[in-house]
């Protein structure tokens, strides 16, 4: 598993705001991703506002710096 990216092998959940649900989506796909689409309702989860845009380069960011010492694990 450590030869997998980190991005790819970690889940966020995604709140709709359409609808009550949640959603888990590869943080990888959040980072790289402006819109998603609600898999319960069809609605878009924007992440184009300045929070979401500051939290995906912020995680970008971790996850290049826990990508080294995640594939050092047994």
């Amino acid at each position: 598993m450590p030869s997998e990216e980190l991005g790819r092998v970690l889940q966020i959940p995604l709140s709709c705001s359409h609808c009550p649900k949640y959603s888990d989506q590869p943080v990888a796909f959040v980072i790289n991703s402006e819109k998603v689409k609600c898999p319960d309702c069809g609605g878009e989860i924007d992440l184009t506002t300045k929070e979401w845009f500051a939290f995906r380069r912020k995680f970008s960011e971790v996850l290049e710096e826990l990508q080294p010492l995640y594939k050092q694990l047994p």
